[in-house]
């Protein structure tokens, strides 16, 4: 046998071996399958060498741990399905939660968390936070890298009318990279499916609300002001001066603000600011500025709690019950002392503006300035990136948030956040 024939057979040899090999598999090979999704118990027992990404099936945020029914309304199919990225050397996890519409949560132990929002539709018209846009249809994830240097998850929903989702009236694009350091970066952009209607936009893609474990009350969360006798729920800090923006609440639902309208403008046009959870057990916190794709002059911040504050809802302590995150048009449930749910508040955050105006009164003058369709075709264009992460102090919030945006519009590049901590 010369040696083209030995090499023939060899290749024979080895097509028969596979063939054979084929028919038994009930599957494909097991390099090719996707994971099942474990238990939360599993996920217990599991370490990564950096960061990893997990899908589960019994997922419950806030810790509650009673039926998803028959109230408040949850998503079809699982709604317990998520997707947890977890930390070798941090606490925290961040949570792709099905029942939530897969918005992702910044969560510490407690199962105190952060939500920083997505693209609503204008006006209020559409979103995802209702039984609709719970649905797997409208709002989903993909593992793209699954660790150990690096995860990136891919979330693709669609915003829908709380009451008919045949008419989807954006699509929203947000890719989330997490690091062994402990750090996230959000790069979202969003395209208008109905482009010559105003509802077809949005100009509010930041907006900080927390989540609170079942049981827990905001003076179990945060802590308390030795004056005032109050709690510190949210602030706004600028991270390229020593200015800041906090807002307090009692139990009594009495709201006070440390800083005045004037205040919060100048942070808005500062080259970098931090939207703050400041829980007992960490300081959770959202970074953003011009470099991430936030113009000063198209930028303002907004305190949706104090009353009587500049462009602000007006909220007071805004507590929603609803399962499990709450938003103001979708099957409002308003918290109640005793209840059983973990439940949301807030809240705190940034709207696109045209350069040169502002929202002075909040449902008259940002429903005026949503009828500018230049302006809402320009935030269609955005691609916009925010840093996420925990922190112990406010000076480590200052290092991180400057490091990262000094690098200009380099902060954009994932891989570049690996190094910022």
């Amino acid at each position: 046998m010369n040696r083209a024939d030995s090499v023939l057979l060899c290749i024979f040899m080895a097509a028969a071996i596979y063939s054979e090999q084929a028919v038994c598999q009930d599957g494909p090979l097991p390099e090719f399958e996707k994971p099942r999704p474990i238990t939360m118990a599993e996920l217990a027992g599991q370490t990564t060498t950096g960061v990893s990404a997990v899908k589960v099936c019994d997922y419950s945020p806030g810790r509650y741990t009673g039926d998803l029914t028959p109230s408040p309304p949850h998503a079809d199919m699982n709604p317990k399905k998520a997707v947890i990225v977890h930390w070798k050397a941090h606490s925290h996890r961040f949570v792709f939660s099905h029942e939530a519409s897969y918005c992702p949560l910044l969560e510490l132990p407690s199962g105190a968390a952060m939500c920083n929002q997505f693209f609503e539709g204008n006006l209020g018209d559409a979103e995802l936070f209702n039984n609709l846009g719970r649905k797997e249809r409208n709002s989903f994830v993909d593992v793209i890298e699954g660790g150990p240097q690096r995860v990136w998850v891919r979330w693709t929903y669609l915003c829908v009318n709380m009451q008919d989702d045949t008419e989807p009236r954006l699509r929203g694009t947000e890719d989330y990279f997490a690091y062994p350091n402990g750090l996230v970066l959000r790069r979202a952009y969003y395209e208008s499916l109905m482009p010559t209607k105003v509802a077809g936009y949005s100009t509010q893609p930041v907006e900080l609300f927390g989540v609170a474990p079942a049981g827990s009350g905001i003076s179990d969360l945060f802590s308390q002001d030795a004056e005032h006798g109050d709690f510190r729920t949210l602030t706004v800090m600028d991270l390229y001066s020593d200015r800041r923006y906090d807002i307090f609440w009692n139990d009594q639902g009495k709201v006070r603000r440390g800083g005045n309208d004037a205040e919060l403008a100048a942070i808005s046009a500062s080259q970098g600011y931090a939207l703050v959870l400041p829980f007992r057990e960490k300081l959770l916190f959202a970074a953003l500025g011009p470099a991430s794709g936030f113009p000063a002059g198209k930028s303002q911040l907004m305190d949706h709690s104090t009353p009587g504050a500049e462009g602000g809802a007006g909220w007071g302590t805004g507590l929603w019950d609803h399962w499990p995150i709450g938003w103001l048009n979708s099957q409002t449930s308003y918290w109640k002392p005793g209840s059983q749910y973990a439940y949301s508040f807030g809240s705190a955050g940034q709207f696109f503006v045209p350069e040169g105006k502002r929202i002075r009164n909040f449902w008259a003058d940002y429903s005026a300035l949503c009828e500018d369709m230049e302006f809402n075709r320009w935030t269609e264009r955005r691609v916009l990136h925010v840093l996420l992460g925990s922190a112990d102090n406010w000076d480590e919030i200052h290092r991180i948030g400057r490091k990262w945006l000094d690098l200009g519009s380099d902060c954009t590049r994932p891989d570049n956040v690996a190094g910022l901590r």
